[in-house]
């Protein structure tokens, strides 16, 4: 394959990226019960070819043929998709009023003040998504079988850091989530029943809704990445509300859909889609690192952990700064916690995990990251290990770009016009930074560890 055929399959790989990135976009929108993704694949086929991998890894295009054979893997899964997104769309449970659709229980247990009416709720997620089961584990499955005859070997080593990451905030992580807990009445496992959706609704942070208000939040968004550097001004916002759109923010290529769910996740859900989606859109899917786009997003969201920051975007008084900053960072941590336990079990679908086995390994797993039982029947919620990879990498970046920043401008960096100019060479070049500079995902949940301490 020559220069003018390698570039072919670039430009046909960006093309399809951005195809798919919108079919999937329009289902989790609630524009479309179910994508046309295998259309997608049809049109841009060369890019989800095994032949294309092939003559690629011939002509020395290492790289560039493992995103070609990536794509192959999730062409063979196109079908399945196609039926696990149709079943989701139509799911119900049994809510506390009767039948309720998965996204509407998901976002009103966020709300619901009583505690079995809450369980419920909880029950009823549960209930809807064993409804797309199936075509998941459909989907994970013929994803797997395709990586294995092209190839791809799982990330073994990404595992190995994910549970470095674990081990390094397990304690602080316990010690915050159970003094939060006991102030609403729970407790941990073993000795208490604190569960996934009691977990969910104290890591909403209710009581805090006053300060993390909706009108000023897009404004914050703005600010936050105008210091950065960052454009997200053209960002295409679909903030519309549908019955079946997924809660929170959700990013797609140069798209994010926003359901919101109010308070403290939006302020943090938002920041980080728009940053991902600002940075795919002034980016080739065929060149930049998978990480890129999650870095930016992080660096984002991370802006609130600094105190100077939300005492403009919120009128907070710094002095009163250290309470939510802790309550920002244990949300963060949980959230990486849960997707690095998740990372372990979807290598394990790649190497042939199904079933029963597959099931209750997520389980196991996200009980002991979350510290909070979990329930069965999420497990194909977390079969793609490829954005656990990338949202824990960019997370890693962001913690070690944001260290760097604050040691060269200070804690206000974002006021400062040079941090632009350091940023705008990561950006422009696809990578949050040199390989060899890679820091190991650890990084995010030590910076969040300190700040559980510290406050700021």
């Amino acid at each position: 394959m020559d220069a003018d055929g390698i570039e072919e399959v670039r430009g046909e790989l960006d093309a399809l990226v951005r195809g798919l990135s919108e079919e999937r976009f329009r289902h989790v929108a609630g524009l479309a019960p179910s994508p046309g993704l295998a259309v997608v694949f049809d049109a841009h086929g060369l890019a989800a070819h095994r032949d294309t991998v092939a003559m690629l890894r011939e002509a020395g295009e290492g790289e560039l043929a493992a995103r070609v054979a990536g794509l192959a893997a999730e062409r063979a899964a196109a079908v399945p998709e196609e039926a696990w997104r149709a079943a989701d769309a139509t799911a119900t449970g049994h809510g506390p009023d009767g039948p309720v659709g998965l996204s509407d229980a998901a976002l009103s247990l966020l709300h619901e003040r009583d505690r079995d009416r809450r369980r419920a709720l909880g029950s009823a997620v549960s209930e809807g998504a064993l409804a797309s089961a199936p075509g998941r584990e459909a989907a994970a499955e013929a994803r797997a079988a395709a990586r294995s005859s092209l190839g791809l070997t799982p990330a073994w080593e990404e595992v190995v850091q994910a549970d470095d990451l674990l081990a390094a905030s397990e304690g602080a992580y316990q010690e915050v989530l159970a003094w939060f807990a006991r102030q609403e009445g729970l407790e941990l496992p073993p000795k208490g029943g604190l569960d996934r959706t009691e977990l969910v609704h104290l890591l909403a942070f209710r009581d805090h809704d006053g300060l993390f208000r909706p009108g000023p939040l897009s404004q914050v968004v703005l600010d936050g990445f105008d210091g950065l550097g960052i454009d997200v001004r053209r960002v295409r916002l679909d903030g519309s509300a549908r019955a079946t759109k997924w809660p929170g923010a959700h990013a797609f290529e140069g798209r994010v859909s926003l359901r919101r769910q109010g308070g403290l996740a939006d302020w943090i859900d938002l920041p980080d889609a728009a940053g991902r989606a600002a940075a795919a859109a002034t980016s080739r899917p065929s060149t930049r690192d998978p990480a890129l786009p999650a870095t930016v997003g992080a660096l984002g969201s991370w802006l609130l952990l600094e105190p100077r920051f939300l005492e403009s975007a919120t009128g907070l008084d710094r002095k009163r700064s250290r309470d939510v900053v802790r309550r920002l960072a244990l949300r963060l941590l949980f959230q990486l916690r849960s997707r690095a336990a998740a990372l372990r079990v979807a290598v394990e679908v790649e190497r042939g995990t199904g079933g029963r086995a597959w099931h209750e390994a997520h389980r196991e797993a996200l009980s002991r990251a979350a510290l909070a039982g979990w329930p069965v029947g999420l497990a194909p919620r977390d079969a793609d290990a490829a954005p656990h990879r990338a949202s824990l990498a960019g997370a890693a970046w962001a913690a070690a770009i944001r260290h760097d920043l604050r040691e060269r401008f200070d804690e206000d960096y974002w006021r400062n016009p040079r941090t632009a100019e350091a940023l705008a060479g990561r950006i422009a070049a696809g990578s949050p930074g040199p390989q060899a500079e890679r820091p190991p995902l650890a990084r995010a949940a030590e910076a969040l560890v300190a700040l559980l301490g510290a406050g700021g």
